[in-house]
């Protein structure tokens, strides 16, 4: 009999939860988006339960959505930095993965190359890289772009060629521990590779300053699921966003995989997660339904006929999870919380436990980087030419 699959498991969260209204519930903080305090226990809290990483997702402008929302909700209003936010948690957690959001759209590859790569050294190898392309007009003009630039069709293509170049200045530092005493300067300046890169939409010429990470490139993490979106995620990504259960579901991850054996990649390279939705769990059916309507009491109306949330015992959650992981409709989830700190503490508490009881789920980490406990290999640095013609 073949050994159980076992799931990998991502938390996603807002500064208010992962629901528009988490901001509403009693038990969030007053300040959620400045309660570093309080991030820094949700993230212990998941430790504790062995999920794989905590990802932070962000726009950086406004959301377009009624007043109401924009006059109340911190998750569109008020974020701090995310990558700043998970360096005070990497301080404050000792395997964790911490999955940060930016976008190509929007910065220069070195920036980016030299802020996750400093992630992923302050970490000792757990950071990530959610790959965004930026579309909301209110992003663009607060970086004094055209809005049309945001929305273009080549925006793919850049985000290509922005990673391939984020990942060569990655690869351009020492990868081994040089010697102390006097060799030390010459075996480090042989170990580095310059970058001379001349594309379509970049020019790169340098070297990063910095140490090859300790997991060689952070984890890459793409959701788009368009047929540029996949043809990014098979080129360059580790993570996939994948649609959920079902048949669609299965052949999106097995598109996927052949894409990336098109690319020369092995498909167990790219793990494809299932995005839930919020969740809330209890002991009992009775108890999840109670949750439920206490949430529904903070939506508006038309909100509370659909509230985009799932409740239920530990072992209708897990069943779900596990069926899906036997159909090949994903290698493991995104599990979101509509709001902190409760529905961690409650997941952790009691799904877990029962996915650890069918031998779905890992009893301790695998190893010190996000990589290990993905089971993802480290990569060889890239050392083709980057000069185009």
């Amino acid at each position: 009999m073949s050994e159980k699959k076992h799931a990998h498991l991502v938390a996603l969260t807002h500064s208010t939860g992962s629901h528009l209204r988490g901001w509403r519930h009693p038990n969030t903080p007053a300040r959620p988006a400045t309660d570093v305090k309080a991030f820094v226990e949700v993230a212990q809290e998941l430790e504790r339960g062995f999920f794989d990483a905590l990802f932070l997702s962000e726009t950086t402008g406004v959301m377009p959505g009624p007043p109401e929302m924009h006059q109340y909700d911190s998750m569109v209003n008020e974020s701090l930095d995310p990558t700043l936010l998970l360096s005070a948690i990497a301080a404050a957690t000792e395997h964790l993965g911490l999955i940060t959001t930016a976008s190509t759209s929007l910065t220069q590859p070195y920036t980016l190359a030299r802020l996750l790569g400093s992630l992923d050294h302050l970490s000792d190898g757990r950071a990530g890289w959610n790959v965004v392309t930026s579309r909301f007009e209110t992003e663009a003009r607060n970086f004094g772009i055209d809005p049309r630039q945001l929305r273009s069709p080549v925006r793919y293509e850049v985000a290509s060629e922005f990673v391939d170049i984020v990942k060569r200045l990655w690869d351009s530092g020492d990868d081994v521990l040089a010697p102390r005493g006097a060799s030390a300067q010459a075996r480090e300046a042989t170990q580095a590779q310059l970058v001379d890169h001349r594309g379509t939409h970049f020019r790169v010429t340098g070297a990063l300053g910095l140490a090859r990470p300790p997991q060689g490139h952070p984890v890459i993490l793409q959701a788009g699921m368009s047929e540029d979106g996949r043809e990014l995620t098979a080129r360059e990504a580790d993570l996939a966003l994948g649609p959920g259960g079902g048949l669609q579901a299965r052949e999106a991850r097995q598109d996927l995989r052949r894409r990336a054996a098109a690319f020369g990649r092995d498909p167990d390279s790219i793990l494809v997660l299932a995005v839930l939705p919020p969740v809330l769990v209890a002991e009992t059916r009775v108890e999840a339904e109670a949750q439920l309507r206490e949430f529904a009491e903070l939506l508006g109306p038309v909100e509370r006929q659909n509230p985009g949330v799932i409740a239920g015992p530990a072992i209708g959650l897990a069943d779900i999870m596990e069926s899906w992981l036997d159909e090949g409709a994903a290698d493991g989830f995104v599990v979101p919380f509509p709001y902190l700190q409760g529905p961690v503490a409650a997941f952790t508490r009691l799904v877990i436990p029962e996915l650890q009881k069918r031998g779905r789920f890992r009893t301790a980490y695998a190893g010190r980087t996000l990589r290990e406990n993905l089971g993802l290999p480290r990569p060889a640095p890239r050392n083709r030419p980057t000069t185009t013609p």
